[in-house]
Formats: structure tokens, sequence, C-alpha cells
């Protein structure tokens, strides 16, 4: 019995509201509603449209700066490149050497030379470690060897007791030397 007043009530209601509506689109009013929906909608397209065109302007005004941007890096890497060759040099013919000692300087000068490198591309990290740990293989093709050699690197720096052999030294070097290459910086 309730569920049946309910169910009444509330159908009277949903009639009342039908007929306000019936009313509402069929008076005389409803044109001038009509135009003003329709002006409202114009002032809300225009004001779209602006949007629009401020948002391609900012954009296009981002992209021209993010290419200056680039175009600067591309002339400083060209000079990094040169520094880069010159250093290079110097840890080959630590190499050439017959001696221990200039092999673990080589190994060093290598891996501070890639470490100056990533930081300049914008690797992010307290050292070495840290910027590797945020290089994957797509980005260079020889990351776990690089790994590798910066372990040997360590060696050589906190293990005053490690004996660097003429092959480990050359190992170290030539993966130094192909990571350099792939970032196209030798």
């Amino acid at each position: 019995m309730i569920f049946l007043k309910q169910r009444m009530i509330m159908l009277t209601k949903l009639l009342k509201i039908q007929e306000k509506i019936n009313d509402y689109f069929l008076s005389s009013d409803w044109e001038e509603n009509l135009l003003i929906l329709k002006v409202i909608s114009v002032l809300i397209s225009a004001l779209l449209l602006f949007i629009i065109f401020f948002l391609t302007f900012r954009l296009r005004k981002s992209v021209k700066k993010s290419l200056e941007l680039v175009v600067g890096s591309v002339s400083s890497v060209g000079k990094s490149t040169k520094v880069v060759s010159k250093e290079w040099e110097s840890v080959l013919a630590k190499m050439e050497k017959k001696d221990e000692s200039s092999y673990k300087l080589a190994v060093i000068e290598a891996d501070k030379i890639l470490d100056d490198l990533l930081k300049k591309i914008g690797y992010l990290g307290d050292d070495m470690g840290e910027r590797l740990k945020k290089i994957t293989a797509a980005q260079l093709s020889n990351i776990d060897e690089v790994w590798q050699a910066h372990r040997v690197r360590n060696r050589v720096v906190h293990e005053p007791d490690f004996q660097l052999t003429r092959p480990q030294a050359k190992r170290a070097i030539e993966i130094y030397q192909k990571a350099l290459e792939d970032l196209e910086m030798i």
C-alpha cells in the first residue's frame, strides 16, 4: 500500500515536470530563449577560437625556443667533440706506455671523459654510477660493458693493491671508446 502511494506521488511529479517542459517549449518565449541560446553559443565559440589561437601562438613560440636550444647545443657538441678528441688522444698515449700506472691513469681519464659527456648531455646524478643507471641499451648500445669498465675504474681508484694488467686496461679503454663513438664524440 505504501509502495503504491509512493509510486503515485512519483508519477504525478513526473507528469507535472512533463507539463512544465511542454509549456516551456510550446510557449512564445521559446523563440526568445532560442535566440539567447544562439547568442551564448556564438560567444562561447568566439572564446574557444581565441583560446585556440592563443595556445597555437604560445606553442609556436615554445617550439621556436626549443629549436634554438637544440641548435645551440649541437654547435656546442661540435666544440665538445674537438675537446674530447684531444683528451682521448691523451688516454691512448697513456696506453702506449708500458707501465701499470699509465694504464690506471688511462682508465680513470677515459671514465672521466664519458662522465663529463653524460653530464653535458643532461643525465643527472651525483656520480657516474647514478648517471649510468638512467641509461638504457637503446640509448647506449654497450651500457652493460660500460658498467664493467666503470667497475674496473672503481677498483683502480678504491683498491690500492689492485693490479691492472694491460689486457684489462685495453678492454676497458675499448669499451669507453665504443661508448664515445656511439655518442658520436670521437
